[in-house]
């Protein structure tokens, strides 16, 4: 007769506790379908508040009167527990008669023994102890929260293995003496989180490393490698409902629990040690428009350009919307979307009616950020492997922009800030967190676990890829100008000869005469604005109203001649080495170190040190060019070719902040100062 439904049948194997001799071969006893306690007991109250880990080993067994073929059988959980706190799954060894110990240990094997430590156990070590001891050769220390592996008399019947955890490490270095004399060892101290399961032997600290031989004899101590060694299946019920035909079925998640867990992960975010916070990038001044258009589930609205994340109103007939996260809001509830880059506005439900209305929107117009994003990777290791990290980037991301990517079981699953500070992946299970702009401290939870030996990827843009405008230090005061020089080239570089101070004109006819003239301090002045390096032979010219094309620009200059020297500075003064110099066309560099300094916290070099430009006013003082502005470091005699220069000069708190204000920096809070390095 045939192979019925009813045929195949669990049986029990020889042992079903939870021994080390549990499982083995199987037994003519069958586990009766429904009944309870068939192949675990009750969950006690202990193991209840405790946890418990409960191995049983089940064979399956075709029970017929004839010798059909039977062509092989599939083994599920077909319901999860009904109890939250209790987890069900299966796995093989593929071993019909090994026992409970080996099974547990291919559990126990997602570590595996690796290559020797470079250290030595130091002295016997007993039963119970949650420290170790070590000595070796350097003083680098296990990583905290890292594995060791204690091999007890490897290679003989009673070899025994342990993984230990790190939880704290110390190193000393000491001296030990022999026939020989002294000679030197570092010897660590490690507390390990469970204490040791039984005595390890250990050595005397020697000259000589002990041998292949000696180890074998005693404890081995060994690094550890991630091997997973075993695979589990459990049930998920899920969570869209699947019909016959679907490619794809969507569960609530795909993780169960092997062992129970006492880890607990508290995420510190905005503890940092210096206690700095970060401005936010601003995005420029609101505006206020009106509009008539119908807005409805149907039609989309275009609000004309980009929405800086978070400013955005929009009102009519007595309903107001707010954005939050890509959401357009209505008393704390989703009614719509925004989509920020573009400007486009969605509705999910007809809150302004389905009519044409006249709308009020008020938000802060932006620019979508198009630069080289900032990537930083951190390497995921069995001592840094955790669901939740906290990392502090430094100056804050622009909004928006940051993503998050971490790989588990070799796929890979993005975060994504949303422009109101809180992460959020595709789905819920992917994972949440929370940036905050102004420090930059990132707080995330992972859906899972990532895979050992990948990395959590973080990318984003940096604000000073999107600037406002207010903030900037922009050339010529940010005017459109033309670059002149006297070698008639349209070029900032120095020209053939130098501009004496008064001696510039430039004229031109666009139907009205215009005259722009130097006021023999640098300015250019009349139709026009601009600035003037007489030493250099060079100018900008901006004209007040911009000249039709092929207008002709006639430039006069009372032309000097250049006299390249070096100057010759002692204690504070020095010389030109040549006498009546005309004012205003000395340009000389000097080497400078910036430092900064806070409080009474020492002074501290900003940079290397670095050439600085320095010219005279026309009226007898010196001026170091700094971030656009111009400080007094010194004076100079035009007649007698002689000048002073400060070694040391302080630098106003604005200009330091010019200098600045890219960098996250603190420095300028307090003070700057400029030496200028003379010898």
């Amino acid at each position: 007769m045939a192979i019925l439904k009813g045929d195949p049948r669990l049986v029990k194997s020889q042992v079903m506790d939870d021994v080390p001799e549990g499982g083995g071969g199987p037994t003519a006893i069958e586990v009766i379908d429904g009944a309870s306690n068939g192949i675990f007991p009750d969950v006690s109250e202990s193991d209840r508040a405790a946890g418990r880990v409960s191995a049983r080993k089940v064979h399956l067994w075709v029970q017929s009167a004839d010798t059909d073929t039977y062509l092989g059988a599939n083994v599920i959980i077909a319901e999860p527990p009904n109890d939250p706190n209790v987890s069900v799954t299966i796995m093989t060894t593929n071993d019909t008669f090994d026992l409970r110990a080996a099974a547990i240990s291919r559990i126990e094997a997602y570590l595996s023994v690796g290559a020797n430590y470079a250290g030595f156990l130091f002295g016997n070590h007993i039963t119970g102890m949650k420290t170790l001891t070590i000595f070796q050769r350097t003083d680098e220390t296990p990583p905290i929260g890292g594995t060791l592996a204690l091999t007890k008399r490897e290679g003989f019947s009673d070899q025994l293995i342990q993984y230990v955890r790190i939880t704290e490490a110390k190193v000393t270095l000491q001296t030990f003496t022999d026939a020989s004399g002294d000679f030197q060892r570092y010897v660590l101290e490690l507390k390990i989180s469970d204490p040791l399961r039984a005595d390890y032997p250990g050595f005397d600290v020697v000259r000589i490393d002990p041998t292949k031989a000696q180890l074998a004899a005693a404890t081995k101590v060994s690094k550890v490698i991630v091997a997973d060694a075993a695979k589990y299946y459990s049930v998920k019920p899920l969570q869209v409902g699947a019909n016959l035909g679907d490619f794809s079925v969507k569960a609530q998640d795909i993780f169960t629990q092997l062992v129970p867990s006492a880890q607990v992960e508290t995420p510190i975010a905005d503890a940092r040690t210096n206690q700095l916070m970060n401005g936010v990038v601003s995005g420029g001044g609101a505006v206020t428009i009106g509009y008539t258009s119908v807005f409805t589930t149907a039609q989309n609205l275009f609000v004309g350009g980009a929405v800086k994340p978070n400013t955005f109103s929009i009102a009519s007939g007595g309903v107001m919307l707010t954005d939050s996260g890509g959401r357009l809001m209505n008393a704390g509830s989703q009614v719509g979307t925004i989509d920020y880059e573009n400007g486009v506005l969605a509705l999910l439900t007809n809150v302004f009616g389905t009519g044409s209305a006249t709308f009020s929107i008020t938000y802060q117009p932006a620019q979508a950020v198009e630069a080289v994003t900032q990537t930083q990777g951190f390497e995921v290791t069995p001592e840094t492997r955790s669901l939740s990290y906290v990392r502090t980037i430094e100056p804050a991301p622009v909004p928006g922009t940051l993503s998050i990517a971490y790989q588990y079981s070799s796929q890979w699953y993005v975060l994504r800030d949303d422009g109101s500070g809180a992460i959020r992946g595709p789905d819920t299970g992917y994972g949440a967190g929370q940036l905050n702009y102004t420090t930059g401290t990132v707080s995330v939870t992972l859906g899972t676990l990532p895979d050992v030996g990948s990395e959590v990827i973080y990318q984003w843009v940096e604000p000073k890829a999107a600037q406002d405008a207010a903030v900037l230090t922009l050339d010529n005061n940010g005017r459109l100008y033309w670059p002149f020089n006297t070698s008639g080239v349209s070029s900032i570089e120095a020209g053939a000869k130098a501009i004496e101070p008064g001696g510039l004109s430039i004229t031109w006819n666009d139907g009205t005469a215009r005259t722009v003239t130097d006021d023999g301090a640098g300015n250019l002045t009349g139709d026009g604005t601009g600035s003037v390096n007489y030493a250099k032979g060079s100018f900008r010219l901006s004209p007040t109203l911009l000249p039709p094309p092929g207008t002709v620009i006639n430039v006069t200059v009372s032309s000097i001649t250049k006299t390249p020297a070096t100057a010759t500075v002692a204690s504070g003064s020095g010389s030109f080495g040549v006498t009546g110099i005309t004012p205003g066309s000395i340009d000389i560099v000097v080497n400078g170190q910036l430092k900064g300094v806070r409080g009474s916290d020492p002074v501290v070099n900003w940079g290397e040190p670095a050439n600085y430009r320095i010219v005279d006013d026309g009226a007898g003082h010196l001026m170091v060019l700094l971030a656009d502005t111009q400080l007094q470091v010194g004076t100079v005699n035009y007649a007698a070719g002689t000048f002073t220069l400060a070694g040391t000069t302080v630098i106003p708190q604005a200009t330091a902040a010019l200098l600045t204000a890219w960098d996250n920096i603190f420095l300028y809070e307090e003070g700057f100062v400029m030496d200028i390095v003379t010898a």
